[in-house]
């Protein structure tokens, strides 16, 4: 596995892997933000199906305080790529991603709960024009960012596909976490009444439901009941983002909870 800390150096790796044996060799581009999980490998592993070269891109999040030393974590996430056989692992450093280069699409239209910072958009941004990968490839469950960067990759023309990944989860239905390890035993035991009752609102949508915000309303009540920070249960249309209507024919249905201050989020598709 190579290990590209700069722009220039990643092209370089890149041009060399994307002309090997003289034609041109697909590449895919998996960002994750660190401190990987299974849910990160089996995207990876996708991402292996359906390209050539597997570049992984870990986005700086200014949360190093040690700047001339490599975490515990960053440890951890060089093994966990290496052993899920990516080819390139992209990591640069926070300056050259945030800068102040301004967004040329306006993201003013999704709900300010939703909405990415900018310099998140950004560093998208710059990665992809770092990367330019055929294949872009994200996990389900992160779908709210998903559609936010897929929508910069359509509104800006750039040329590449964006796959969605089902999410992992354990046999309970919990979506595996970079948090797994920080739930209790009582935690674990409520866990699984977030993708119960994502699962219950879709049943309801399936049964012809009209009233959406009553499911919502009714599924908030499930949440908060048992014993969760509630910080938002929404049915949108998945195309926009936007609360479902009865024209909608794709839905999202997102939740976003806290459990002892440790964030929980979710999210189950469904198309009718």
């Amino acid at each position: 596995m190579h290990i590209a800390h700069s722009s220039v150096k990643l092209c370089q790796q890149l041009d060399t892997l994307r002309f090997r044996g003289g034609t041109r060799r697909g590449i895919s581009l998996v960002a994750t933000r660190g401190d990987l999980n299974e849910g990160h490998g089996a995207v990876i592993n996708a991402a292996k199906t359906v390209s050539d070269v597997v570049v992984v891109a870990i986005l700086p999040t200014g949360c190093n305080p040690t700047e001339n030393l490599v975490t515990n974590n960053e440890f951890k996430d060089i093994g966990f790529i290496e052993r899920h056989q990516a080819d390139i692992l992209f990591a640069p450093p926070e300056e050259p991603l945030t800068g102040n280069q301004p967004l040329l699409v306006n993201f003013n239209d999704i709900d300010e709960q939703f909405r990415l910072p900018p310099a998140t958009l950004t560093g998208h941004l710059k990665v992809l024009n770092a990367v330019q990968p055929d294949i872009m490839l994200w996990g389900e469950r992160n779908f709210i960012e998903l559609s936010q960067v897929r929508r910069l990759i359509s509104e800006l023309g750039i040329r590449t596909q964006v796959h969605c990944i089902p999410t992992v989860r354990h046999v309970t239905g919990v979506a595996v976490s970079t948090n797994d390890h920080l739930f209790s035993e009582e935690d674990n035991a409520m866990l699984p009444t977030i993708f119960a009752t994502l699962r219950n609102a879709a049943h309801a949508i399936r049964a012809g439901a009209t009233h959406l915000r009553k499911v919502e309303n009714t599924a908030k009540l499930a949440i908060k009941g048992a014993g969760f920070d509630l910080e938002y249960f929404h049915i949108l249309d998945e195309e926009d983002l936007t609360p479902a209507t009865d024209a909608t024919t794709t839905y999202r249905i997102v939740t976003s909870a806290r459990i002892n201050d440790i964030p929980v989020a979710d999210s189950l598709g469904l198309t009718l």
